[in-house]
């Protein structure tokens, strides 16, 4: 099923306007990278939208450096994913009437209202379920339904080989502060580039990994209490995987049967792509790439070596990490398939102090009526000497964009414009999205505000994991799955030759692309 939204009109949205811009003045909409600098922009008049509180704004990004510039014509035809995959895939674009007086609506119409009485830009949206399959069915027919798709970036990256998609090059400067560079070089094989991600969207936000943890149980644990107060402890570099694992150790207690499963506690809530998450919160990946976009595979580097050992170590330990694979269809009230309702499950009834989840889980969680505050934190350092904090996305979730082959070359450069003014004015859209996900139980948190910028401003591509050459995407998951033996060289041994074949003839089909 398919469904189609087109922009309503600003005279519409005048007399809708709710919640965040309930004066319904002219925004501030300038660009937004989330931080906590709260010094107005001067781009635009008008009262900047306050975030109900929190203290969090838009990065000042100046003067849109586009502004001489108007679309008109016919609107972008956007393809993008329903709600079924991603809860914001179809909003982040278009008002949706049956979420009236929603902030996240609201945002949206009044950015589109603004893009299209400035600049001419407006939009026409169609969800579907997976719109990588629409968009090779429709270039195989030689269609041009849609200009712009929308999609996770696991199944954006397998249609390069097939010229699914323009290179971008030539149309983006993908420097400019709304893109998020990093993840675009990253998505990257070779010198050309097929994909934006950055402010523009907030599917990538809500899709990138973090840790939740539970406030109370943290404050009335002595042990844990004696290393201060832990938004300092992250602020001060100082969250790391041993730190993280002592305090594991803390709260970790068997049930009432000394028994260590669905119905014990434990200071690590997680699964077996946990370990991957984990990982790359140490600044390792499976793959790198250098300047020169030579790739290298890490996983029997010492430094990877040395990092697993201490990920094993603490995902392999059943007495302090419960995974979600371990308890598939344990709930007596809500059994799943892969387990991860039975986690939820368990961090919702205090039996887990930190839960390794996507900032998705926060809207899911607020609505449990839970019976203690909870909190939101980065995952985890490997030491203090590590530059910044790396939280990996989720590959089958997060979202990029990327226009189809099938769009005729002299209309990319319209496309391009309404992406960088879609990026540049995008400061409310993310700001109501942060209101949203931080009103915990009607609790609305600075430090958390200022958590969630650290996690989306060091957002973690794993380049190995994302095109999943030889199941690298599974490779550590499948390791800590033994829980007797390490056995990271022989798994690494048996796969090696899959692995770089694999990656070898996707590099020479990147490089060898026509689009």
């Amino acid at each position: 099923m398919k469904t189609l939204f087109r922009a309503l009109s600003l005279l519409l949205a005048i007399l809708m306007c709710t919640g965040i811009f309930a004066a319904c003045s002219e925004p501030e909409l300038s660009g937004s990278t989330p931080n906590n600098n709260t010094s107005a922009n001067t781009n635009t008049s008008g009262e900047v939208s306050e975030g109900n509180g929190l203290n969090y704004g838009p990065a000042d990004y100046g003067t849109f450096p586009y502004a001489n510039q108007t679309l008109g014509g016919d609107p972008i035809r956007i393809l993008c994913v329903d709600t079924e995959r991603h809860k914001y895939g179809l909003q982040q674009f278009s008002y949706i009437e049956e979420l009236e007086g929603n902030t996240i609506n609201a945002a949206v119409q009044n950015r589109n209202n603004y893009l299209e009485e400035t600049y001419g830009i407006t939009f026409e949206v169609t969800s579907v379920k997976y719109p990588s399959e629409e968009i090779k069915n429709l270039i195989t027919g030689n269609s041009n339904e849609y200009e712009l798709v929308c999609e996770s970036v696991d199944r954006l990256v397998a249609g390069i080989a097939s010229n699914y998609y323009w290179s971008l090059n030539d149309y983006v400067d993908i420097s400019n502060p709304w893109w998020d560079e990093r993840a675009i070089n990253a998505l990257a094989l070779g010198e050309k580039y097929y994909f934006l991600a950055g402010d523009a969207l907030i599917t990538d936000d809500d899709n990138t990994y973090l840790t939740l943890y539970n406030k109370d149980m943290f404050s009335k644990n002595a042990e844990l209490t004696k290393h201060g107060d832990i938004y300092e402890i992250v602020r001060n570099g100082e969250f790391t995987i041993d730190l993280y694992y002592e305090m594991c150790r803390a709260v970790s207690t068997p049930d009432s049967n000394g028994q260590w499963g669905f119905n014990a506690t434990y200071g690590n809530l997680s699964h077996a792509y946990g370990a991957t998450v984990m990982m790359n919160g140490l600044n390792i990946a499976t793959v790198t790439k250098d300047a020169s976009n030579e790739l290298t595979i890490t996983l029997d580097d010492e430094s990877s070596v040395s990092a697993f050992n201490k990920v094993y170590e603490l995902m392999s330990d059943a007495t302090n990490t419960q995974r979600a694979e371990l308890i598939i269809g344990q709930s007596p009230t809500n059994p799943s398939t892969y387990g991860f309702a039975e986690l939820e499950e368990m961090f919702v009834n205090q039996r887990g102090l930190f839960y390794n989840t996507t900032s998705s889980s926060v809207s899911i969680l607020k609505s449990a009526n839970l019976e203690f505050e909870f909190g939101v934190l980065p995952i985890p350092k490997l030491d203090k000497e590590q530059e910044y904090y790396c939280n990996t996305v989720n590959v089958y979730q997060s979202s990029a964009f990327a226009i189809p082959s099938s769009v005729d070359k002299a209309r990319i450069s319209d496309i391009a414009f309404a992406l960088d003014a879609l990026g540049f004015y995008n400061a409310d859209v993310i700001r109501s999205y942060y209101q949203t996900t931080l009103q915990l139980q009607a609790i609305q948190s600075d430090d958390d505000a200022e958590m969630l910028d650290i996690v989306y401003n060091n957002r973690f591509y794993d380049i190995g994991a994302i095109y999943n050459w030889g199941g690298l995407l599974s490779f550590y998951g499948n390791i800590i799955g033994n829980s007797n033996a390490n056995t990271l060289t022989s798994s690494w041994s048996a796969k090696e030759t899959q692995v770089v074949t694999a990656m070898e003839a996707a590099v020479e089909a990147y490089n060898n692309a026509t689009t």
